[in-house]
């Protein structure tokens, strides 16, 4: 939901990465990103990011395509 506030307002805060890091400090098992078709929410830099970052597990959901 950081990522559809971010894209909502048209700026690059709230950063989905930086809660990510967040929740990580507080103690998240995981981190869960749906990575859409559209690229709505999150977006491909977002995921290439946390995949560098995150020291806990990524789940990512997508949908099964091509792409």
């Amino acid at each position: 939901h950081i990522a559809t506030l971010r894209n909502a307002r048209g700026t690059a805060y709230p950063d989905p990465v930086q809660a990510a890091f967040i929740a990580e400090q507080a103690g998240a098992d995981g981190i869960t990103v749906h990575l859409r078709e559209d690229r709505r929410h999150i977006t491909d830099r977002d995921v290439r990011i946390l995949r560098q970052t995150l020291d806990t597990r990524m789940n990512l959901e997508m949908a099964v395509t091509e792409e």
